[in-house]
């Protein structure tokens, strides 16, 4: 049966068969603003499936998670979708935006351009402008109208999601690392009303005490989830204590490897996790300036100019906040804004004593490499 992870997608449509979707590949893409149109976002990640398609539309050394989507959308694994929402991130993304206008002409796509140097005196006025634009192109496109009150409705749910995977990462240590990152992607995947319930549920399995805080509470929402709760002093024995840090987690099989062989990941610098939920929106005033404040106010990542001195300062105080003791680097070959920081992130890591391993992976995660490469990272903490 194949993982979570590396099939999310396919029984989409069977799972919420009265839901309209939407997808979309990173998280610079507002979901609020797609959920107030009445659309569920579905986050994009690589399947495991072999590249069939793709290849006669895009070069192969272009990152897995481009070519797996595109792959995976002329294969008609992604028929249920009724457009496609990109960041101009990196080049590849912006050219398989492209791509996707040509082979699904009937289909809504777009490109949301974020500013690059998020500290411009303008960058908030140019994003609010280009916020309300995708909202204007939503509208016209699917005949829809999205209220101020819609959007704000979206931020309140939007934030209750954030808040409840916070109180999850405070209590990871608890479950497995698998579990965590599968937690973490049925979020950017379940419609949020349902998966807020399920969650609320599950934390409450974790800790009861949540219920004197009038934690909501979703119906049969434990016997519903595949969850494997692990008591604390299991996780907490001496395992060392691991950041897993990159552009985003789309394969389980590292934190699998790292679990088994005696390590656990503490805490995250990925967008499929702490990136993703750690910034709320304030629900307070104008719901477009809300939402750009809220991406120009989150933690940065190689797409954005002039980001790595925070970026290095965040790993840095990541480690110190955690008592990491080594970062595993999880870097999808072909991802150049990530792989063009690495070396002064590892630099930063050199010159605070901190031990690192960079697994670069492809489209087919080579598992014997990796248990080698992971198995002797940890001995060599563990002898420190």
């Amino acid at each position: 049966m194949a993982h979570p992870f590396l099939d999310s997608c396919r029984d989409w449509p069977a799972r919420y068969p009265n839901r309209r979707a939407i997808g979309y590949l990173c998280t610079y893409v507002p979901e609020e603003i797609l959920h107030a149109a009445g659309f569920t976002p579905v986050r994009l990640l690589k399947a495991n499936d072999a590249i069939t398609h793709a290849d006669a539309k895009l070069q192969s050394y272009c990152c897995a998670l481009a070519r797996s989507a595109l792959d995976q959308a002329l294969a008609g694994k992604l028929g249920f979708l009724e457009g496609v929402v990109f960041p101009h991130t990196c080049d590849t993304i912006q050219c398989l935006a492209d791509i996707w206008r040509v082979n699904f002409p009937e289909l809504f796509v777009m490109t949301i351009v974020q500013p690059v140097t998020g500290d411009s005196p303008h960058a908030q006025s140019y994003l609010m402008a280009e916020l309300r634009r995708f909202l204007r192109r939503l509208e016209d496109w699917f005949r829809v109208s999205v209220t101020d009150e819609a959007l704000r409705d979206s931020i309140r749910l939007h934030n209750r999601t954030r808040q409840l995977l916070r109180q999850l990462s405070l209590r990871r240590e608890q479950i497995s690392a698998t579990t965590y990152f599968d937690t973490l992607r049925a979020s950017t995947l379940m419609p949020k009303e349902e998966f807020n319930d399920l969650l609320a549920e599950m934390l409450l399995a974790m800790d009861p005490s949540l219920l004197a805080k009038n934690e909501p509470r979703g119906e049969n929402a434990v016997s519903r989830g595949a969850i494997e709760l692990r008591p604390y002093s299991l996780l907490a024995s001496r395992r060392p204590r691991l950041i897993l840090a990159g552009p985003y987690l789309d394969d389980p099989s590292p934190l699998e490897l790292i679990h088994s062989l005696g390590g656990q990941v503490v805490v995250d610098d990925v967008c499929t996790g702490s990136r993703y939920f750690e910034t709320p929106v304030s629900e307070e005033g104008n719901p477009v300036q809300a939402l750009a404040r809220r991406y120009l106010e989150r933690r940065p990542c190689p797409c954005k100019a002039g980001s790595l001195p925070r970026r290095s300062e965040d790993l840095i105080s990541l480690i110190k906040a955690q008592r990491a003791e080594g970062v595993v680097f999880v870097l999808p070959k072909f991802c150049d804004p990530h792989a063009w920081d690495y070396p002064p992130l590892a630099q930063a890591l050199d010159k605070a004593g901190v031990p690192y391993l960079l697994l670069e992976t492809e489209q087919m995660v080579s598992g014997e490499q990796m248990r080698t490469r992971i198995q002797a990272f940890l001995e060599m903490i563990s002898y420190q």
